[in-house]
């Protein structure tokens, strides 16, 4: 998994919650959902307990990558533009 990878969590309390990859941590990815977990406070989760399903176009991905830090309001926006269009790729 990458950075900018949105992932559906399966195990958790998060358990059903689209989340974008935001970041790693040795075997960990950090993921946030601009929500419950805010990019600032991205959640530690194991690779296993998550499932690919989609990923932000290219610029995005790069903002993530690079910076600045996208705020709380626009991950929210991707991750609702992605379950609502069902697409594999969020339009940002």
């Amino acid at each position: 998994m990458e950075i900018g990878d949105v992932v559906r969590s399966l195990k958790g309390r998060d358990q059903g919650r689209l989340l974008l990859v935001v970041g790693e941590s040795l075997s960990r990815v950090l993921v946030a959902d601009g929500d419950l977990r805010p990019v600032a406070k991205p959640k530690a989760k194991n690779p296993r307990h998550v499932a690919a399903v989609g990923h932000l176009n290219e610029a995005e991905r790069e903002r993530l990558r690079q910076g600045p830090v996208p705020g709380d309001d626009e991950v929210r926006r991707w991750l609702q533009d992605l379950q609502e269009g069902g697409d594999a790729n969020a339009e940002g």
